[in-house]
């Protein structure tokens, strides 16, 4: 039996959540607030977007717990990149797009209540009507897988009958159903990429792509790594389309053979889920699990930090760490090690005493150290230090590591609570 991947899981969670976010808010009439479930605006930040001038525009609060003003910190700066502005006062974040900009304001909003305010997975949040449910009961038995015999030729006549085919095939791959996207795409996982099998109407063919890595900052390294790649590549071409690189293969359907997707969706997602790390590094970019998460060029390095990088002081290594950082976490990372399978999250609570307070701090101390680390990484680049780039890139990999470790115990702390008679970080 596979093993459950729960960072993966949290990744599918805010994924949907950030796809149901960016639906509603094409179309709705009424204002939305969101908050960390079970809270009340008295002790917990609230979020609502509402429409103004005539429909057309969406405004989007993030107000302060009362009586609480937002401190000038990481997650202020952050939020400033994100196109935030705060009110005077400081108990406010205020911002507004045009209604066909609802996917954009989705993800904002997504990055900020997971990133700002902190919530582990959206089904943490109480949303009005895009609050997770359980499934009804008649959709709790699942649809069995249909029989296919994936060696078997089949005439494709009609573009309805290519699509029916298509989705049978995905259906035996996956497990499940497929789920198709807006237009009419069916994404799918591979780790950190994000797959789409899309059928033709026009010719019978089937496409699938993916965008490895965008946002790219460095087009002329993204040139050369393209290149790199079509000389390497048998099947799948990649291309530099603006600041994304996208990645695609077409199988012609004439006739249609199971056999022919499956080998092409699984060999596509495993090279992009492989490649697709070291390729936004060497290009400045993100990929699509950073975009969903925050990480990457939405997540700018402090003052502090940069000034750091720039004159070539490097921030705290996870290796042999010192310093200031705090004694819970010099114990997880003296846990962890290079290539190792992720830590145990219940483990990693009863280091943290199980204080959900405590992890959320480590979170944003080891967040800051991966954000140094990437700049340290570009400045590397910069001067031609090979070695340093390695060395960096390696320590940028490790806190990261830390980040998913010290996520996934806040994640088992809020599932299962503190242990009867433990000491919090308050007793201590």
């Amino acid at each position: 039996m596979e093993e459950f991947d729960l960072d993966r899981a949290t990744e599918i969670g805010w994924a949907g959540f950030q796809s149901q976010l960016a639906d509603h808010l094409a179309v709705t009439r009424e204002p939305l607030s969101v908050m960390p479930f079970g809270g009340d605006p008295s002790s917990s930040p609230v979020l609502e977007v509402a429409p103004t001038g005539e429909d057309e525009t969406l405004h989007a609060e993030l107000r302060a717990a009362d009586g609480s003003t937002w401190p000038e910190d990481d997650r202020s700066r952050h939020m400033t990149a994100l196109g935030w502005s705060v009110d005077p006062g400081r108990t406010t974040y205020v911002t507004e797009m045009p209604r066909s900009h609802a996917h954009l304001l989705a993800a904002i909003v997504t990055d900020t209540l997971r990133e700002v305010v902190g919530v582990p997975h959206p089904a943490f949040l109480d949303a009005g009507v895009l609050t997770p449910r359980p499934p009804a009961e008649d959709e709790q038995e699942p649809t069995p897988v249909p029989q296919l015999d994936v060696d078997t030729a089949v005439p494709v006549r009609t573009p309805q009958q290519l699509r029916e085919l298509v989705d049978t095939t995905l259906h035996v791959l996956l497990g499940h159903p497929p789920r198709h996207d807006a237009d009419g795409d069916v994404p799918i996982l591979f780790g950190s990429a994000l797959v789409y099998v899309r059928t033709a109407d026009a010719q019978p063919v089937v496409t699938i792509f993916s965008i490895p890595v965008q946002d790219i900052g460095d087009l002329t390294a993204a040139r050369r790594e393209v290149a790199i790649l079509n000389r390497s590549s048998v099947f799948a071409k990649f291309h530099l389309v603006g600041r994304q690189v996208v990645a695609s293969v077409s199988i012609p359907c004439l006739p249609f053979v199971p056999r022919h997707l499956f080998g092409m969706v699984q060999m596509m997602g495993r090279d992009i889920d492989r490649l697709d790390e070291d390729l936004a590094v060497r290009v400045g970019g993100r990929r699509w699990i950073d975009l969903v998460s925050g990480a990457g060029s939405l997540r700018p390095p402090g003052t502090e930090e940069l000034e750091a990088a720039v004159q070539g002081g490097p921030p705290t290594s996870a290796r042999g760490t010192e310093g200031d950082l705090p004694p819970e976490l010099r114990t997880v990372l003296d846990m962890s090690a290079d290539g190792a399978p992720p830590l145990d999250p219940a483990a990693v609570a009863e280091v943290c005493h199980h204080d959900p307070a405590l992890l959320l701090r480590l979170i944003r101390v080891a967040e800051e150290q991966t954000i140094s680390w990437r700049t340290s990484v570009g400045t590397a680049r910069t001067a031609g230090d090979p070695d340093e780039v390695r060395a960096a890139t390696q320590e940028m990999r490790a806190w990261r590591s830390t980040v998913r470790d010290l996520r996934a115990a806040l994640r088992h702390v809020v599932t299962f609570g503190p242990e009867e008679g433990g000491d919090g970080a308050e007793d201590r």
